[in-house]
Formats: C-alpha cells, structure tokens, sequence
C-alpha cells in the first residue's frame, strides 16, 4: 500500500484503510494498483479534493474499472459533481452510469 505515498496520499490514511477493511480487499487494492492509481489520478485531475476520504470510506470505488468511472462522471455537469463530491462522498451513492 506504500504505493498510494506517491500520489499524495498519507500514511495515516494508509493505515486506515488497512484497519477499515478485509485482508483480502486489501491484497485486491495491491494487484489492482495501476488502476488505482489512475483512478487517484483522474480524481486529482478533476479536483476532487476528498481523495482520502474515499479510500478510507469507500475503497470499492478504486476497485471499479477507470473507464467505467470516467463514463459515469461524464454522464454530469462534472464541475458541480466535484463541488458536491468535496462536500459530502455520499453523493456517489446517487450516481449511476447511463
């Protein structure tokens, strides 16, 4: 998981994630490291300034395939989703691929 120290993620956050879920997730994140980092990439690129958040609170989000992301984010006005991604991640619970 030291990886994710490259892309402006911390240790703290790290280790939290480590606590939050399974071993198996865990291992799942590791061997689908480039599309975790694209995924962090991506999030960095549009702004998106809870990065932490979601890997602490929905990690699952970084398992989802970076093309399916983009497609789904583009399905909205992407500046206002950003805006309401930073005030709350819980939006994503409300967003779906069309």
């Amino acid at each position: 998981m030291n990886f994710l120290l490259n892309y402006n993620i911390t240790q703290e956050t790290i280790n939290k994630i480590k606590e939050n879920n399974e071993p198996s997730t865990i291992f799942l994140l590791e061997t689908q490291r480039q599309n975790v980092i694209d995924i962090i990439k991506y999030l960095q690129l549009i702004k998106v300034e809870t990065i932490d958040q979601l890997l602490i609170n929905r990690v699952e989000f970084f398992l989802l395939p970076i093309e399916k992301i983009k497609r789904t984010f583009e399905n909205y006005n992407l500046e206002i989703l950003v805006q309401l991604i930073n005030e709350d991640i819980s939006v994503l619970n409300n967003i779906e691929e069309k």
